[in-house]
């Protein structure tokens, strides 16, 4: 099987990717994965220093071609449906391994509400009172829903000369009248933003052995965060389908006092390396690589997801 994996990498890589370089960094990425997943720094989890990470789970799409994580290998042995909102998304499967990283000094949660100004005018406020008061809501106020429907014609018959060219008609009323209409607004609920999430790590790998695993972790979040080429003949454009990139499951551990995040697509993958000047090993590994990761969640937060701790 070990075999099948390494010559599916080697072939996928090249075929997909081109260059050997290319090729060894995938396949080491994917023996990480295959032996339980990529870790840095490597004592993350085993000392108390360390026992405060973040944890990165990511979900292929089933019906993929490329193998470039685990081949056939998955969590449970079974394909899982995730549904994050209204629609049934295709079917994913979990990756064997997952990608554990430090803990970042600060983590944030934000959520957004949207609302909007909408403007009710006067003829409309009055005849919504006369029909509360039809139904009986309300009393009747005939005289306030006559002078509604004075004031809306009068501002009907401005509008018309206006728009027959007779411009200025609106400030000449308003200068005679020495009034002028304040429109009535309501704030007005239209929804809310989807949560988004960044995560910005400083890797300063301590040997070489370290300085390969945070090359691996980057190939890994950026290839993930990318979608493939379909080899699907039936009823698709061939080299022109491409599969969805893996969606991504994270957890904090310890999470008890910290929010949940849903599943999420990465929307970017930021890499700087070197420091204040470009520095390398003497193998060329670079001395230092920031990682920034941009998630969003692919469901909305709602009342009933908060109280589940997200």
């Amino acid at each position: 099987m070990a075999t099948n994996i390494g010559q599916n990498l080697q072939n996928m890589a090249t075929g997909f990717l081109g260059g050997a370089s290319t090729t060894s960094s995938l396949s080491d990425a994917s023996r990480q994965f295959r032996t339980g997943g990529l870790v840095y720094p490597a004592d993350t989890g085993t000392m108390s220093r360390t026992s405060h990470y973040v944890q990165f789970f990511i979900n292929e799409q089933s019906h993929g071609s490329a193998q470039f994580s685990v081949g056939a290998y998955v969590s449970n042995g079974t394909q899982s449906e995730r549904l994050p909102g209204t629609l049934e998304r295709a079917p994913t499967v979990r990756t064997l391994g997952s990608i554990c990283l430090y803990m970042p000094s600060q983590i944030q949660v934000s959520q957004k509400a949207n609302y909007g100004e909408a403007e009710i005018g006067a003829f409309v406020a009055g005849s919504l009172g006369a029909i509360r008061a039809l139904q009986g809501k309300s009393e009747a106020d005939i005289s306030g829903f006559v002078e509604s429907f004075k004031e809306s014609a009068k501002g009907t018959a401005v509008a018309a000369l206006e728009g027959a060219g007779a411009t200025g008609a609106s400030a000449a009323l308003a200068i005679s009248e020495g009034k002028v209409t304040n429109n009535r607004t309501e704030m007005k609920f239209e929804g809310i933003d989807r949560r988004a999430f960044q995560f910005s790590f400083r890797l300063l790998p301590r040997s070489a052995q370290e300085a390969q695993r945070i090359s691996d972790i980057v190939t890994m979040f950026r290839l993930h965060s990318m979608p493939e080429f379909s080899t699907s003949t039936t009823g698709e454009a061939l080299g022109r389908t491409l599969v969805s990139p893996s969606t991504f499951d994270i957890e904090y551990t310890p999470g008890e006092h910290l929010h949940k995040i849903g599943t999420c697509v990465l929307e970017a993958v930021d890499v700087k390396y070197g420091g204040e000047r470009p520095q390398f090993f003497k193998d060329n590994q670079p001395v230092e690589t920031e990682l920034t990761l941009s998630f969003k969640e692919l469901e909305i937060v709602t009342k009933e997801k908060i109280a589940q701790g997200y």
